[in-house]
């Protein structure tokens, strides 16, 4: 779940920010904050727990991290490959999405202080092709199985336990750690903690939980030593290879007792024993190699020739007539399958594959599906009237939609061609309903904030901002009424400073900052025109907005030209209305200063 303001009102006071988060730490005074909380679907029947931590509490999550991983990644055994530290240096750690998504982190900040595991397509063929190896060694039988709501039911006493053990002098940050979670914990029956389940959804909740399973690994690699067998895990992903059925049998036991110690279940559905050929079935899949041979292409080859994306488009599109019963709900290998086609067709900003992904969506509630499609279709330039017009129909249709599905089918509509006046009464009544689920009310706000806003819509959204207790909805009415005029914004937004609620507070003082910081709104200028892309217009026009209002002249002068500049080159009628709107008010300012 993508935060409104993608963090830029925490980040031009980044550095005051994480004084603040460190005093508190220092004098015990801080406490983290509640989840943000939706579930996530598997299926169409199924869903998962999802949660976003706020951000300082995620930055905290980090912190503790660093100072932990290195120390606890030479724990694992060599037959561990999920989320494992880069080897050299000692400032290594893995990465954090939540982190790479902060819009005012340079690449060159990254890079020197954040170094990440391998990422997943390089970590998982790696495991795979260590099977295969096994297989081919005479290993003939494989145990596999995974865990049953794995997340969900780590006992945090337990993890712990486990964390003092092999970190005995860092009782103060495992405490501390220990707290936030305790916090985070899903509550039991009668309201109260559970004590068990850590968030999902974040590099550092990947990482804890692989720890989680230290004592799994460490049975296995006692039992390496006296019998002939294999062990291989991929977080809760466990395969054992054998030469004899008896002790692969024997090894879904000795898992099934460790895993009951550590207050987990194996799930029986997924457990089996495979046998020579499939073992390979279950594993190799050379439609998928050749994909990410392409991939790796794409990635590695510098200033592409027509030529070149051609064969390449040609190879993505054989792989994709090989996927079964691709007009109905693909999962599994097919689907893994289908995304990593869809990364490929991304990469070449390519549009052959618009109405695959679109058919995929309407059936198939996946998230990995749905984020990849988002990824894929925001680019699509010459499909942006159809893709609108699709998503729209699925939309605001009778079909069921998760809350998940509905945000991110709205997520996408914000980067099409425009908006309608129907869809944006529809919007409006999303938007009110209490009853929908607050992310997807945020997404809605979102895009009712791209339309040129007549004076009667703003006041009502005025009233709904004053009226609605939902912090993150709140943030995002936020940005339709920076359209309001700077008499009108300067009153909400000194509103904002003097809130109960820290966000608010925060997004006040961002946007003071913003019309009073020559320097602030200079980074911000910066940020939206350097390597200028339209669909970054999409997502910070609230900015483009508050940088018009600045008192610093210099700024609204070279705005006034940057807007002039990119107006004749833009795709999309509805940022079309809003920036000739805002260049029509900064030359009138211009003329009667």
């Amino acid at each position: 779940m993508y935060d409104a303001y993608r963090f830029s009102d925490f980040a031009f006071r980044k550095d005051d920010y994480i004084v603040k988060i460190a005093e508190k730490i220092k004098t015990g005074t801080y406490y983290p904050k509640p989840l943000l909380t939706i579930d996530v679907p598997k299926s169409s029947l199924s869903v998962r727990p999802g949660s976003v931590l706020d951000i300082e509490d995620a930055i905290v999550m980090f912190a503790i991290a660093y100072l932990i991983a290195p120390l606890l990644d030479k724990q694992l055994p060599d037959t561990v490959y999920s989320w494992r530290l880069k080897k050299g240096g000692k400032k290594n750690i893995f990465d954090d999405n939540e982190i790479l998504k902060f819009p005012f982190l340079k690449r060159a900040t990254i890079q020197k202080h954040i170094a990440f595991v391998e990422p997943w397509y390089e970590s998982w063929p790696q495991f795979n092709e260590k099977v295969i190896a096994y297989e081919e060694d005479g290993y003939n039988f494989m145990a596999i199985s995974d865990i049953v709501a794995y997340f969900e039911n780590i006992d945090l006493a337990l993890l712990r336990d486990l964390l003092f053990r092999y970190l005995p002098r860092e009782q103060e940050i495992i405490n501390f750690l220990i707290y936030l979670l305790n916090y985070w914990s899903w509550p039991a029956v009668h309201g109260g903690p559970s004590a068990r389940g850590i968030p999902q959804g974040n590099g550092v909740s990947s990482f804890l939980g692989n720890i989680y399973l230290l004592p799994l690994d460490m049975a296995f690699k006692k039992l390496c030593t006296r019998g002939d067998i294999k062990y291989l895990r991929y977080m809760d992903d466990v395969k054992v290879l054998s030469k004899d059925i008896h002790v692969a049998r024997d090894s879904l036991f000795l898992m099934n007792e460790k895993l009951r110690e550590l207050h987990l279940n194996i799930q029986g559905a997924k457990t089996r024993i495979l046998q020579g050929h499939d073992i390979r079935k279950e594993f190799l899949d050379d439609r998928l190699e050749k994909v990410n041979k392409i991939i790796n292409n794409i990635q590695t080859t510098k200033n592409l020739q027509q030529n070149d994306r051609k064969i390449m488009v040609k190879g993505l599109k054989e792989e994709l007539k090989k996927i079964k019963k691709r007009k109905s709900v693909i999962q599994d290998k097919e689907l893994r399958l289908f995304r990593r086609i869809t990364t490929g067709f991304t990469l070449l900003e390519h549009s052959g594959m618009v109405e695959e992904v679109l058919n995929q969506m309407e059936c198939n509630p996946d998230a990995r599906l749905l984020s990849s499609a988002a990824k894929y279709l925001r680019y699509r330039d010459q499909n942006r009237l159809k893709i609108q017009n699709r998503i729209s129909t699925i939309l605001f249709g009778d079909k069921f939609l998760f809350p998940y599905q509905e945000a991110y089918y709205l997520m996408i509509l914000r980067y099409q061609r425009n908006i309608e006046t129907d869809i944006i009464q529809k919007l409006k009544t999303t938007l009110k309903d209490k009853k929908k689920h607050w992310y997807v009310r945020q997404q809605a706000a979102q895009l009712i904030s791209l339309k040129l806003l007549s004076q009667k819509e703003l006041k009502t959204l005025i009233k709904l901002f004053n009226e609605e207790s939902n912090v993150e909805i709140k943030r995002a009415i936020g940005q339709a009424l920076t359209q309001l005029p700077l008499d009108q914004f300067n009153k909400l937004k000194d509103s904002c400073l003097y809130d109960t609620y820290p966000k608010i507070q925060r997004l006040g003082l961002y946007f003071h900052s913003m019309l009073y910081d020559g320097q602030i709104a200079g980074k911000q200028f910066d940020l939206l025109f350097n390597n200028f892309r339209e669909e970054n217009l999409v997502d910070y026009l609230y900015a483009v907005e508050l940088l018009s209002k600045t008192k610093e002249e210099v700024i609204r002068k070279k705005l006034l030209k940057k807007l002039k500049k990119i107006s004749e080159k833009l795709h999309r009628p509805i940022l079309e209305k809003r920036v000739t709107s805002i260049i029509a008010r900064l030359q009138k300012e211009s003329r009667h200063p």
